[in-house]
């Protein structure tokens, strides 16, 4: 956690001196407080208005300080936690398609919003309230000795019991931490679910089992959350009972050393205000230091690395058309007992156009998978450019090969957005694009244009519009290699023939197409057509 403090040093420091400046004139208002109560016993009019005085114009000026110091840490812990958000999303993408997928994109979605503000609550804001601590201890000790230097020895073996009393559930904090967040993650992971199968049950009238299912995950996790919540009612029980416990010690020493002459009555308020401000620190700092270690196990789960040897991996040229070799190729799905791809001799020359037929589950889209990285435990070989492909670091093979799914996914932004995905490219460049995938003329004619809301999951396009939409993605990338998974099977034949007619003349591009049917029009234009059985 230190570390997302010190990426912002100036911020951190600033927020530090405004806490440090506004300790001390807290502590300030609690010795004044002495001095008005003097002032009343000695029946002195001007040293009661005059210290008077001097404590409203304290409030004022610690009610500026307190602005600009919530202000600032609101700006502190809201820049720290994008970074956070950053450091997380950057892990969860830097390994391979296997390393991604190792969890639920819901429990991705639970660490980016649930645990976040979980470290917000008990992390971040943790250290401003230990500075405030130190700082009150510091002022507070230096204020008591003016009075009677036994009051700090008191004050501090209490303040210590008070820290102490909290820690006895500091276990439950970390365990029922740890409860919540995993709960979020699996509470996430349905709801997404359920949604997205909206549709599915609007369609048979079981809406009902969306509220059912949600009702279902959310009882577990508000139950979760009230354990969570018990604890801490539980610390915070504890803390403020020995508060309470420890301020009386304090206040009938005090009166002690009054009836025993060796302070001031002043001192009576001055050592209540004092010690208030000591000891409820040190009621919150009991619960908030088992906080802080409770959410250190998050940090934990957030840096674990993906293997990821891509250093020691090779690179292929990315500016000319590459050969793809496959010699007694095979992929058997784990937890199966029979092979999803037997196994498969090919070569595939640079600009050549493959067709892979066959029926359902002989392995065509296994065989895609393997050819574009994500099914690395293969039996056989695969080289490309000559190198085999498990050697080749995985943005490299990207740079070359181009996969488009058959059910591709489209974005909830506009058709610019969902070509471009964030990169830069001319509109003459998108259209010529959209134009080669059949689905030009249709956007053209559309009121926004390419700035046209697709919809969540595209559902304002079509089935076939969407297909397109992912042809014209690839198409705009302009790989050498382009492996397409039933990329016109939705479309009705005179659009299939003209998307595949599209990539199958452009010279130097190298394509394996997987389809069921292959069309009798332009079945002469593939270089070799190869059916799985």
């Amino acid at each position: 956690m230190r570390q997302y403090f010190l990426k912002h040093t100036g911020l951190t420091l600033s927020v530090t001196v405004l806490l440090i400046i506004c300790s001390a004139l807290r502590v300030f208002h609690g010795v004044v407080n002495a001095y008005v109560l003097d002032g009343l016993v000695a029946k002195s009019m001007s040293r009661f208005l005059f210290w008077t005085g001097i404590d409203i114009g304290l409030f004022l000026v610690l009610s500026i300080f307190l602005f600009g110091t919530m202000y600032l840490e609101g700006v502190l812990v809201q820049k720290m936690s994008l970074d956070l958000r950053l450091t997380i999303t950057r892990n969860i993408t830097h390994g391979d398609y296997a390393y991604f997928h190792r969890h639920d994109t819901g429990t991705y979605g639970s660490w980016l919003t649930n645990d976040i503000t979980m470290i917000e609550d008990q992390g971040f804001q943790g250290y401003f309230y230990i500075v405030q601590f130190v700082c009150d201890t510091g002022f507070t000790v230096a204020a008591l000795v003016q009075f009677h230097w036994s009051l700090v020895i008191v004050s501090i073996l209490l303040g210590l019991i008070t820290y102490s009393a909290p820690q006895l559930l500091a276990k439950s904090m970390k365990q029922t931490n740890m409860a919540v967040t995993h709960g979020n993650e699996h509470f996430l992971n349905q709801v997404q679910s359920f949604l997205q199968g909206f549709d599915t049950l609007f369609a048979l009238n079981l809406q009902q089992r969306l509220v059912d299912q949600i009702a279902g995950s959310a009882r577990k996790i508000a139950g979760l959350r009230v354990k969570q919540n018990t604890v801490k009612a539980g610390m915070g029980s504890i803390a403020g009972l020995a508060s309470i416990v420890s301020q009386v010690g304090i206040s009938a020493w005090t009166g002690l050393l009054v009836l025993w002459r060796l302070t001031s009555v002043g001192a009576i308020m001055a050592t209540g205000n004092l010690s208030f401000n000591l000891l409820n620190s040190m009621a919150n700092l009991g619960p908030l230091a088992a906080q802080m270690k409770a959410v250190q196990p998050l940090f934990a789960k957030y840096a674990a690395q993906a293997d990821n040897q891509s250093a020691e991996k090779r690179t292929i040229p990315a500016d000319q058309a590459q050969s793809i070799a496959l010699a007694q190729l095979s992929y058997q799905y784990p937890h199966t007992s029979k092979p999803a791809l037997q196994p498969l001799s090919l070569t595939v020359a640079p600009g050549t156009k493959v067709a892979i037929t066959g029926p359902s589950g002989v392995g065509k889209s296994t065989l895609l998978n393997i050819l574009n990285g994500k099914l690395p435990d293969y039996q056989g070989t695969v080289t490309v450019a000559g190198v085999p492909l498990k050697q080749i670091a995985g943005r490299s093979l990207r740079d070359n090969v181009l996969y488009i799914d058959q059910s591709p996914y489209v974005f909830n932004g506009t058709v610019r957005d969902n070509l471009a995905l964030g990169q830069t490219f001319s509109d003459e460049q998108i259209m010529t694009a959209l134009r080669q995938a059949d689905l030009g003329d249709f956007v053209q004619q559309l009121p926004q244009g390419l700035a046209t809301p697709v919809g969540e999951d595209g559902r304002l396009f079509s089935g076939g519009q969407r297909q397109r939409l992912a042809l014209a993605r690839g198409i705009l990338r302009q790989r050498h290699i382009m492996l397409i998974d039933e990329g016109t099977s939705s479309l009705d034949t005179a659009s299939a023939l003209k998307v595949e007619d599209s990539f199958l003349k452009q010279q130097g591009l190298t394509v394996i197409f997987v389809t069921h049917q292959l069309h009798a029009q332009n079945k002469d234009l593939f270089d070799q057509v190869v059916t799985l059985a």
